[in-house]
């Protein structure tokens, strides 16, 4: 059993918080002493760490004791559920720094702001990545999904670059004659960005086509919309170079 003094010094946790915490009913300590000082046991211990742990990665502390209370795990499970949050958090970080190198390079192509866009990153800043998969799953599965969110993770700042030129470039041609060599440049330079950000993965792109036939305005494709679907469904139809 530890006092509360002890814990402080151990976990560097000032006795002032474990205060609250016991008067909020976070961490309240598991027994007392005759003279009433306060006991924790290393359940406790385990308590306090995985609070800690869920604080660091910005959880409020009303969201904690929910998390908390959902379930009763020793310290190995514990500390396995903290690490697939921590993962699942790394990967929505991820997504959203994509996203957001993304709306930079809209800002210099476009020379404006989209703020459409900068309201759907702040919804999206919000979400978990199971809820970004679900409303693609008509299209692909949940593996091909965390396929194409582990293909952006791997891309360079000039990876995503050139993925947005191609993305403007179309969307400033878009009306010209599907059947010009222009039109059909401007789609083999897409879908040669295609191949390269998801490695050549050819059924992996005939599910993300499908997908993006159906697209909704979001963030995970972005800056892809319906009229650069269009333009590339026009071109395909006019010279059989796409699927």
């Amino acid at each position: 059993m530890y006092t509360i003094g002890t814990l402080s010094k151990n976990t560097g946790v000032t006795r002032r918080t474990l205060d609250y915490y016991d008067e909020i009913g976070l961490v309240k300590p598991s027994s007392r002493t005759s003279g009433g000082h306060r006991l924790y046991s290393e359940d406790d211990v385990m308590r306090l760490e995985r609070v800690l742990a869920l604080k660091y990665m910005g959880f409020s502390l009303d969201k904690i004791n929910a998390i908390l209370q959902s379930s009763k795990l020793n310290w190995q499970e514990s500390i396995q559920e903290q690490l697939d949050m921590v993962k699942r958090e790394q990967e929505r970080l991820k997504m959203l720094e994509q996203a957001l190198q993304g709306v930079l390079y809209s800002i210099e192509f476009e020379e404006k702001i989209s703020w459409p866009i900068i309201s759907l990153i702040m919804k999206f800043y919000h979400q978990e990545p199971e809820e970004l998969i679900q409303q693609y799953n008509h299209f692909m599965n949940e593996e091909e999904m965390r396929k194409i969110i582990e293909c952006n993770e791997t891309m360079s700042e000039e990876d995503i670059r050139e993925w947005m030129k191609a993305v403007y470039d179309i969307k400033k041609h878009q009306d010209i004659d599907p059947h010009s060599d222009l039109a059909l440049q401007l789609a083999e330079r897409w879908l040669k960005q295609a191949e390269k950000m998801f490695d050549h993965d050819e059924q992996l792109l005939g599910n993300l086509w499908e997908s993006l036939k159906g697209l909704e305005e979001g963030v995970v494709f972005y800056p892809m919309d319906k009229g650069v679907v269009e333009f590339l469904q026009k071109v395909s139809k006019a010279h059989g170079e796409m699927g």
